[in-house]
């Protein structure tokens, strides 16, 4: 692993080169260790966080559900990539920060004949081998998302009723494997070499734009070199793997390898946000739900959460929804707690719809005096969420000892499927960033047909939890609204180089490779064609980077490329 020199060769040889140190990129290195092929692997930052990599992340998002820098401080340029930024931690900590390692559903990779521009080319049973094979060396085992396996007299699934209800588990990975063991094992190989500070600013073509001769790099101190290989992939994660082909003659809108101009559309993200609250029927239930949050079973890290099973998904054209249940203090996602928080928004003006507000928190005095009283809590305490130290996405509230007296109401909080549409989009600005690569900006905009099929979902879901006699549950969400989910982070974007048998409606084929370039392929969340539902779409693309590097190696084993001259 190196950083090159101002004195280093201007053209870098190999036989394949890789575009991003992330995990896709990281697992697709990986494989090809022990290949008799040469492997490039190029990071634009290092392997350390760097103020002057981290900057050439800049972008910008337009839509009323995004934060305006929502792209920038989702991403990290770093050896690891976003590994970099996982969060989720609970107590005891064995080995860093997690991410959820979820497989898809079924239902995820089939085509809907009521949402346009679903399904993927193969079903879900083609990728199983490989969420195995990835799953066996990030997790440390296979896949399994069946509450048997974990449950214990102390941690039982829910009591729901018999119906489409049900408990899915999800198991966790450590950033230690990609920011260390996958590290150690690319710096030990023999024919992986790996190059910091490498910002691929373009991609040449030959003569007629259809197979990439060149990548052309350019270091944070000005020096450029370039890459000439047979097969590139790009695996910088989906922004930047759109900023790349935009920025390329090559796959620039018309061009052969962007002829219908699909490349950065269709950009899907799965929203997490509180789609409301379940007071629930007896106290004791908060302590019967540590199912639900991280906790280990022996050395492995799992939690909880519901979804509907996925016949009732298909029957009722319901888009892919799962919740977490997260204890909360009295007067958490109540009508007072809304009403103040609109009138906190709206600081010192008068409105005449303030009036309503007001009359809310004046007719329910207990609920606005413990949403209060939780705000002062919170704003004095280490993590600002819960007064004994254990924030709800960092886990560990159910753990013996844990003074859960407090916690009276459950969060229902989900991650929701969006439908793929051409016009969210990731697209050049003329502004230019440090490397001189026009920056990107996404423009997303939630529709109005997924928000209502969202509440049929919600009305679903609250049937039965009140059907199961677990509780009253308390609708909240907002689309519109001054409480409408407005997320910080767009962590997990998908599309923008969709995978399509077809290039009028996608940019890569089944095996990841460009329509119209004969050696160009994506690696990661880009290709998706459709959104994972609310499953996070690290195990997934992993699996596919996998299944590219098997691809890759029938690719060079028949030698249907020219050899490097």
């Amino acid at each position: 692993m190196t950083e090159p020199s101002a004195k280093a060769s201007k053209v870098v040889e190999a036989d394949i080169c890789i575009v991003g140190a992330g995990p896709a990129g990281l697992t697709l290195a990986r494989q090809c260790i022990g290949w008799s092929n040469r492997v490039l692997l190029l990071e634009g930052g290092h392997d350390y966080w760097d103020l002057t990599a981290q900057s050439l992340r800049s972008s910008t998002v337009e839509s009323e559900y995004y934060n305006r820098d929502a792209l920038s401080v989702g991403r990290r340029r770093q050896f690891g990539g976003t590994a970099n930024n996982w969060s989720h931690v609970t107590q005891p900590n064995f080995g860093g920060a997690y991410a959820r390692a979820l497989p898809a559903e079924s239902v995820d990779f089939e085509h809907r004949s009521w949402q346009p521009d679903s399904g993927w080319p193969f079903d879900l049973r083609e990728l199983m081998p490989y969420y195995d094979r990835v799953a066996q060396s990030w997790i440390g085992g296979p896949v399994d998302t069946r509450p048997s396996t974990w449950q214990s007299a102390n941690r039982p699934p829910l009591p729901l009723r018999s119906g489409p209800l049900h408990t899915r588990m999800a198991q966790y990975g450590t950033s230690e494997a990609f920011l260390r063991r996958y590290r150690a094992d690319i710096i030990a190989s023999n024919n992986v070499d790996t190059q910091l500070d490498s910002t691929v600013v373009k991609l040449d073509a030959d003569y007629f734009q259809t197979e990439i001769k060149l990548a052309n790099v350019q270091r944070a101190d000005g020096s450029r070199y370039q890459v000439r290989a047979k097969v590139f992939v790009l695996a910088g994660g989906t922004v930047e793997n759109v900023q790349t082909l935009l920025n390329s003659a090559a796959t620039q809108p018309g061009a052969p390898g962007n002829q219908h101009d699909n490349i950065g559309r269709y950009v899907t993200d799965h929203p997490e946000f509180l789609l409301g609250t379940i007071d629930p029927a007896h106290p004791e239930l908060v302590d019967q739900i540590g199912l639900y949050d991280m906790h280990y079973v022996g050395d492995k890290l799992v939690s909880g959460l519901i979804t509907f099973d996925e016949e009732f998904k298909r029957a009722e054209r319901l888009l892919n929804v799962a919740a977490v249940l997260l204890p909360r203090p009295a007067g958490f996602g109540t009508p007072a707690e809304r009403a103040l928080r609109v009138l906190a928004m709206s600081g010192q003006r008068v409105r005449p719809s303030n009036l309503k507000h007001l009359g809310t928190v004046v007719t329910s005095p207990r609920d606005a005096a413990a949403v209060m009283h939780n705000r002062l809590v919170r704003r004095h305490s280490p993590n600002r969420d819960y007064p004994d130290g254990y924030v709800w996405h960092r886990g560990g509230w159910s753990r013996p000892g844990v003074d859960r007296s407090q916690l009276t109401v459950l969060e229902v909080h989900v991650a929701t499927e969006q439908s793929p549409e051409r016009s969210n989009q990731l697209l050049l600005t003329a502004q230019r960033d440090g490397v001189g690569r026009q920056h990107v900006k996404l423009r997303m905009h939630w529709s109005a047909d997924d928000q209502t099929n969202l509440l049929r979902t919600m009305d679903a879901l609250a049937a039965e939890v009140e059907g199961s006699r677990l509780g009253r549950f308390r609708p909240w969400i907002d689309f519109h609204g001054a409480t409408r989910p407005i997320n910080h982070g767009l962590h997990h974007p998908m599309g923008g180089a969709r995978m399509h048998a077809d290039p009028r409606l996608g940019v890569v084929d089944e095996n990841c490779r460009v329509h119209g370039i004969s050696n160009l392929y994506i690696a990661g969340s880009a290709v998706f064609p459709t959104g994972l539902g609310y499953a996070n779409p690290t195990l997934t693309l992993l699996a596919l980077s996998s299944r590219l590097a098997d691809h890759l190696v029938a690719v060079l084993s028949r030698a249907t490329l020219e050899p490097l001259s």
